[in-house]
C-alpha cells in the first residue's frame, strides 16, 4: 500500500464523523494495485457471544394459546327511537322524597356517573328517564342488565338548552329477551339524558354508569377505534370500567420481530389478548416473530377490577431480524432500527433481515467514464474483529447517516458500513481526473433497508482525490459478541 493511501484511511478512522479525501489532483487514466494483503479471518467461538437476543425465546403465533373471548357488543342499535324530544327544564331532573314517576324526560331523575340504578317498568313501551351533567370531556360507559323475559333498550341524549330539546347521540338497542345493553362514548361538558324503553315485556333492570377522564386515547374499545403507538416507548392508560377494553393496532412487516411488555397497577388483575383477524390468543411479555399483517392487542380486566386513576403500562418495540436461527451474532443501533447479523461460520450476512448482496456496479462521468465494479469472491469475508480491522486497514461494522455525494445517488439513514477482505474491487478509469485501481479490500456502504451496496468509501479515487463524502456516525452502536478478544 502506498503512503498516500494509508494516510487517507488513517484519517478516515480518526475523524470518525466525516470522510474527506485529499486535495483535488489530475492524473492519467491508469490502473494500480492498492491493497493485496491477505487477511486471515478470526474463528468465532461460542464464548464470544453475549446473547442480547436469545433466539430460542422468540415465539411465533402458532405457539400462543387460543383465548376463549367474545367481543362486547358496544353501541349496537338494532332498533331506534325519536332523534329529538322536547323537555321542560323546570320539571326535569326531579329530586326529593316523592318525585313524580320518571316516565318522560320532563320528570327525569337526577343521577351522577358512578351510580347504580335499579328500576322497573310496569307497561310495555313505557320509559324511564335519568339525567346527569359533566364539567369536562369524559368517557361515559352505561351498561344495563334486565330480567330474562324482557327486552329493554338504552338511549343517550344531549340537552340543547337554547331549544329546550334533547337530541339522540347514542345508545344500545339489542333485540332479544334478557340481552344486556352496553353504550359508551366520549362526551363534552354538558347535560345528558338517559332513556330506558321497554321494547317488549315488563319487569326490572339494573343500570351501571362509569366515568373516565384520565385516558386521552379513549375511545379505543374496538378494532375500528384502536390506538396507534410510538415504537419502543412505554405508554400508560387506564381501565375505567369493567367493560373497558383498550385496543392497540400493530402492523408487522417483512422480517420484523416484536418485543412486547405489559405491566399492570398493583392490586389489579388485567389481561392482554392479541387478535390476528380471525382468532384471539393470550400473550405474555416476550419477543415474537409474527407473520406479516395487522394485529390488535386488547387490554381488559380479568376480574372486573378497574380504576381511572391507576395506570397500566404497555410497550411495543418492532425491529428487523433475519429469519435465520443461525445468525445469532450482531451489531445494532441503540434503538435497533438497524441490525447487522451473521452466523458463526461467517457465511451468511444480513442487515435488517435482508441478505447482503456483496456486488456493486456503477458508472460515473468525469472527463471520461469511470467504471466501478465489486465482485463477490468465494473466500471473501467481512471485518468483524479489531485484529482484522488493523490488518485490512478497515473498521469493525458501524452505521452512518450518508449524504448523497453526486446526482443520481441517494441519501441513507442508518446505512451499514463494513470492510470486506479477500474480495475483488476494481475501478477502471478513462478519466483525465482520476486513477483506476484494483484492491482485495474495500469499505462498503450498504442500504440497511435492502442489503444492497450503494457506495464504496475506500479505496475510491474520487474520495481520495478531492470529492467530499459527507456522513455522520450513528452513536451507541453495540455488538453482542467480544470483537476485541485478548489473545
Amino acid at each position: 500500500m502506498g503512503k498516500k493511501r494509508f494516510l487517507a484511511m488513517a484519517l478516515a478512522v480518526i475523524m470518525g464523523l466525516s470522510f474527506n479525501g485529499g486535495a483535488t489532483s489530475i492524473a492519467y487514466a491508469q490502473e494500480e494495485n492498492v491493497d493485496n494483503t491477505t487477511v486471515q479471518p478470526v474463528e468465532i467461538t461460542e464464548g464470544m457471544q453475549q446473547s442480547i437476543v436469545d433466539y430460542p425465546s422468540i415465539k411465533e403465533i402458532s405457539e400462543l394459546e387460543e383465548a376463549d373471548y367474545e367481543e362486547e357488543k358496544v353501541n349496537k342499535c338494532e332498533r331506534s327511537t325519536a332523534d329529538k324530544l322536547d323537555v321542560d327544564l323546570t320539571e326535569a331532573m326531579a329530586e326529593g322524597e316523592n318525585p313524580p314517576l320518571n316516565n318522560t324526560p320532563d320528570y327525569a331523575y337526577l343521577m351522577e356517573l358512578g351510580d347504580e340504578i335499579y328500576d322497573s317498568v310496569t307497561e310495555e313501551l313505557e320509559q324511564r328517564w335519568y339525567a346527569f351533567s359533566i364539567e369536562q370531556r369524559t368517557k361515559v360507559t352505561l351498561a344495563m342488565v334486565m330480567d330474562d323475559q324482557v327486552d329493554f333498550d338504552l338511549y343517550l341524549f344531549q340537552l340543547n338548552e337554547e331549544e329546550s330539546t334533547i337530541n339522540l347521540i347514542g345508545g344500545s338497542a339489542t333485540t332479544g329477551n334478557g340481552e344486556a345493553e352496553l353504550a359508551m362514548g366520549v362526551l363534552d361538558a354538558g347535560v345528558y339524558f338517559i332513556g330506558v324503553e321497554a321494547a317488549s315485556g315488563t319487569g326490572s333492570f339494573l343500570m351501571y354508569s362509569y366515568a373516565g377522564v384520565n385516558d386521552s386515547r379513549e375511545i379505543n374499545d374496538s378494532t375500528d377505534t384502536a390506538s396507534t403507538y410510538t415504537n419502543n416507548s412505554r405508554m400508560t392508560a387506564t381501565i375505567d370500567s369493567p367493560f373497558d377494553q383498550d385496543f392497540y393496532k400493530v402492523v408487522i412487516g417483512q422480517n420484523e420481530v416484536l418485543e412486547y411488555t405489559f405491566d399492570e397497577p398493583a392490586g389489579y388483575d388485567y389481561d392482554v389478548l392479541v387478535y390476528d383477524g380471525s382468532k384471539y390468543y393470550t400473550i405474555d411479555n416476550g419477543t415474537y416473530r409474527l407473520s406479516e399483517g395487522t394485529y390488535y392487542f386488547i387490554v381488559l380486566s380479568n376480574d372486573d377490577s378497574f380504576s381511572d386513576s391507576e395506570y397500566y403500562g404497555i410497550k411495543f418495540f418492532k425491529h428487523k431480524l433475519a429469519d435465520d436461527w443461525d445468525a445469532i451474532y450482531m451489531w445494532y443501533t441503540p434503538d435497533k432500527s438497524a441490525v447487522f447479523q451473521f452466523n458463526a461460520e461467517r457465511t451468511k450476512f444480513f442487515v435488517n433481515g435482508h441478505p447482503i448482496d456483496f456486488t456493486y456496479s456503477r458508472t460515473i462521468k468525469s472527463n471520461g467514464n469511470i467504471y466501478f465494479d465489486l465482485y463477490h469472491k468465494e473466500d471473501q469475508n467481512v471485518v468483524l474483529f479489531q485484529s482484522e480491522a488493523m490488518a485490512a486497514y478497515g473498521e469493525v461494522p458501524f452505521f452512518i447517516n450518508y449524504q448523497a455525494p453526486f446526482s443520481g445517488f441517494s441519501s441513507y439513514r442508518n446505512a451499514l458500513v463494513i470492510t470486506v477482505f479477500n474480495t475483488y474491487w476494481r475501478v477502471n478509469s478513462f478519466s483525465s481526473d482520476y486513477d483506476g485501481l484494483t484492491s482485495n479490500v474495500a469499505t462498503l456502504v450498504i442500504d440497511s433497508n435492502t442489503g444492497k451496496v450503494v457506495d464504496v468509501m475506500t479505496p475510491n479515487p474520487l474520495y481520495d482525490n478531492g470529492v467530499v463524502l459527507h456522513w455522520t456516525r450513528v452513536n451507541g452502536v453495540q455488538a453482542n459478541y467480544n470483537y476485541d478478544p485478548v489473545d
